[in-house]
């Protein structure tokens, strides 16, 4: 199943539909604070955020002095960007960018909203365009925050896989990752706080 970029629209952000989001713009504070403690753990000299909706992260690293861009699918978080720097595009066509563009790629909650057939093009490309790292924070089967609220769950995550299927997946991409990152991610306060916890998953070309 692929749905259209319409399907991300107002509803959908501001919870309207309820069926994802109570209101995105209410995310901004953590948001803040993960962004705050990835500059902490990569120290990147440049950043990538994808599926970044308005732009929370991005805007945080770049008040933190770190050069960053967001690339966002919906037209409409677009245009409710809080920084310039977001521009609308598609995880599985990052061509825009060259290779080894950015020293940290970023995908939260991005992956599972992509269809499995296009897994392999997704993964693909942000590890393309990172120098050093991609790092994911991805909603693995049993853990949809929509769910755990007694919700049916966010029908855009049409992959919904445990963990052990997509540590396989990038196994069959022949892909490193940086387990120490990984652990202090997964450990982390916040990552507990919100249910993270086993969740995020980091990319190495180091």
């Amino acid at each position: 199943m692929q749905l259209t970029k319409d399907f991300y629209n107002k509803d959908y952000f501001e919870g309207k539909n309820q069926i994802a989001y109570d209101s995105y713009a209410k995310a901004g504070g953590l948001l803040n604070t993960f962004a705050t403690w990835t500059n902490e753990l990569f120290k990147p000299e440049s950043v990538l955020d994808v599926g970044c909706a308005y732009g929370f992260v991005v805007k945080r690293f770049q008040e933190l002095g770190v050069p960053a861009t967001g690339v966002e699918y919906s037209p409409y978080a677009v245009s409710r960007a809080v920084t310039q720097e977001i521009i609308e595009g598609d995880v599985r066509d990052l061509s825009r960018f060259k290779d080894n563009s950015f020293d940290l790629v970023i995908g939260t909650e991005l992956l599972e909203h992509i269809p499995e057939d296009d897994l392999f093009k997704a993964v693909k490309e942000l590890h393309r365009v990172t120098k050093r790292w991609v790092f994911l924070l991805i909603c693995t089967a049993g853990s949809d925050h929509i769910e755990s609220r007694g919700g049916k769950g966010d029908p855009s995550h049409i992959t919904m896989k445990p963990r052990w299927w997509w540590e396989s997946l990038f196994h069959r991409l022949d892909l490193k990752r940086d387990f120490p990152k990984e652990d202090f991610a997964n450990n982390h306060q916040q990552s507990r706080q919100m249910k993270w916890a086993g969740r995020f998953f980091v990319l190495s070309k180091e």
